[in-house]
């Protein structure tokens, strides 16, 4: 009998995984650091709340974005809104950029001040007691990141129930599927292990009964310049994700070739339970922060 993709045989090991916290601490001057001593959850954007939902226990979404459309802006910004804002507890696997580099982009993004420029104390006296609360309220966030490379399915399963058992995880945020590996002796096609993969997240998503938001980069061949079809996404993820969503920056698009205005950003909700077609969503895109806001 085929056993069940998520019955992997537990070993008693323990999982060291970063908190936010101490990687605040190792990227500013100690005294910096020191001075700081569900009906769905939102995304933190009102209009793609009403369009999805919020994320919904036990439900896998996707988001699909080509290279270079701020993937890992999105991300966080994502993950800033639920964490750092609204207190729910995140954790993010990403096998592309180390955990100090995203806390890098965390404290930025939230402080509108380059690492540097804190490290150096380069700030105004009437900044410092404000840079101070931002950079606080982002070390109490119950915010965990783990950036081990070619993380395999199975070591993601483990990872993931203990975070749901010790740290009590509401969102589960993977940076990205194309990154993910399968078992070394798994000699199928890449196409195949991807979808073992995205099954097997499906999966735990179910067990945990809690949303995986899942990201994944469009490697079919198109144009800079071309807006992402649903059908340039692998049958799988299609047939696996609860929902879709692709994001477009058509606001890098010269005026001329469809692009929308500075900063105008779309998000085509192209999948979600119960409707068939797909809807757009603009958000705005604060290229000084890199961070993405309610379109207004």
């Amino acid at each position: 009998m085929e056993q069940n993709t998520l019955e992997v045989t537990e070993r008693s090991e323990v999982f060291e995984f970063t908190s936010i916290k101490e990687l605040v601490n190792q990227a500013l001057p100690k005294e910096i650091s020191e001075h700081i001593t569900k009906g769905g959850l939102s995304t933190g954007f009102k209009m793609l709340d009403q369009v999805t939902g919020g994320f919904q226990n036990g439900q896998l979404y996707t988001v699909a974005v080509k290279p270079g459309m701020g993937k890992t802006a999105f991300l966080l910004s994502i993950a800033n809104n639920l964490s750092i804002k609204n207190n729910y507890s995140i954790a993010i696997f990403s096998a592309e950029r180390s955990s100090q580099k995203i806390t890098n982009r965390i404290i930025e993004t939230e402080t509108g001040m380059s690492i540097e420029k804190l490290k150096a104390g380069a700030m105004k006296a009437s900044e410092r007691d404000h840079i101070h609360s931002l950079i606080s309220s982002i070390t109490k966030a119950s915010l965990f990141l783990d950036d081990t490379p070619s993380l395999c399915a199975e070591e993601l399963v483990k990872k993931s129930r203990q975070l749901k058992a010790n740290q009590q995880v509401d969102l589960i945020i993977i940076d990205y599927l194309e990154l993910l590996t399968t078992s070394i002796t798994d000699t199928t096609s890449r196409n195949e292990q991807m979808k073992k993969i995205t099954a097997v997240i499906k999966e735990l998503s179910q067990e945990l009964n809690l949303p995986i938001l899942l990201f994944s980069q469009i490697s079919s061949p198109m144009s800079f310049l071309q807006k992402p079809e649903i059908s340039n996404l692998p049958d799988f993820l299609l047939e696996l994700s609860d929902s879709i969503m692709v994001l477009h920056r058509s606001d890098l698009l010269p005026a001329g070739q469809n692009g929308n205005g500075k900063g105008k950003v779309e998000v085509i909700v192209a999948k979600k339970p119960y409707v068939n077609e797909p809807e757009t969503v603009l958000l705005t895109y604060i290229e000084s922060i890199a961070k993405f806001a309610d379109f207004s």
